[in-house]
């Protein structure tokens, strides 16, 4: 029913709490770089004949299931108030996503500017969702 943290303190309890919160996440960011590179190097591969196509589909599917797994396992961990900070933080990369690739859009129309790139779109969505994540955490709210 109750988990006997050998006598700590609620403080003590909490510092070892967020330490193994913190140090799932650098495990899980370590992992995600290393796919990355492991999944770009597959696509190379591919590319070079070295290896067939239903080899880099069923990865790309496999890193989409773990992706998912990850973000379930994730929150699940994380307490109400890191939560909310998430929330707010991803709402302020996606309007702040939208507001560029709209003014984008529109530079492009009048040929003042390339057409929007997908990837620099989610780039810079990625970019001020971490941003904002980050000044919530410090305070600034």
């Amino acid at each position: 029913m109750t988990k006997d943290d050998g006598n700590l303190s609620g403080e003590q309890r909490l510092k070892a709490r967020r330490r193994r919160f913190y140090r799932y996440l650098a495990i899980a960011f370590v992992v995600s770089m290393v796919v990355g590179m492991l999944s770009g190097g597959l696509a190379a591969f591919y590319e070079d004949g070295a290896v067939p196509l239903w080899i880099p589909l069923v990865v790309c599917v496999a890193v989409a299931l773990a992706f998912a797994w990850f973000t379930y396992d994730y929150f699940r961990r994380g307490d109400e108030l890191d939560r909310m900070d998430n929330l707010w933080a991803h709402l302020i990369g996606f309007y702040g996503g939208l507001i560029v690739f709209g003014v984008w859009y529109f530079l492009a129309e009048l040929d003042l500017a390339a057409k929007p790139s997908a990837v620099a779109t989610v780039a810079i969505m990625a970019g001020l969702t971490f941003v904002a994540y980050g000044l919530r955490k410090l305070g600034l709210r």
